[in-house]
């Protein structure tokens, strides 16, 4: 597998005085071709649930009606991702609720390894071992650009495009 993730990220940070600038790529390039893509387009509620779910089918090009789908499995561990949140709650209608993501497998809302996600905005990010049964979220109201609670606010359209290592 020859294509690899990339990603583009610059932040601006501090006052109008003092702002400052950080940039810099994140990317990772496939190492075997146990390394598969995955694009997906799920759901997130307000029930704590895998990110990822176990038989999602892996990316292809095309087909074979003689060969078995490649589907992801409980085992196969994240090498990059990219989550973005659609503002919507099924690619129409708009939403405020928040996403927030745990690499526990745990509840995800007030995890202290919690990543929230905001309407419209998007988080790529590489692990080091985390596989997909322990990449949890959670839709997450969401009050003054924070996350405040998880008393279910609704369904969150999210895209997901990762490099997963196919150990299965």
């Amino acid at each position: 597998m020859a294509d690899k993730a990339t990603a583009s990220i610059s932040a601006s940070v501090g006052s109008d005085f003092a702002k400052q600038a950080i940039s810099g790529n994140l990317s990772y390039t496939p190492a075997d071709t146990g390394d598969q893509w995955l694009y997906l387009e799920t759901i997130v509620d307000g029930t704590t649930s895998f990110l990822i779910q176990a038989g999602a089918e892996l990316n292809k090009r095309y087909g074979r009606t003689d060969e078995a789908e490649l589907v992801v499995a409980t085992g196969d561990i994240i090498r990059w991702i990219a989550v973005k949140h659609t503002g919507t709650s099924d690619g129409s209608s708009t939403t405020d609720a928040g996403v927030v993501l745990s690499l526990e497998g745990a509840a995800a809302f007030g995890n202290t390894d919690g990543i929230f996600i905001d309407s419209g905005e998007v988080v790529c990010f590489k692990t080091a071992a985390t596989l997909i049964d322990t990449l949890s979220a959670i839709s997450v109201t969401v009050t003054g650009g924070k996350p405040v609670t998880a008393d279910s606010p609704g369904d969150v359209l999210v895209q997901i495009a990762a490099v997963l290592d196919n150990v299965s």
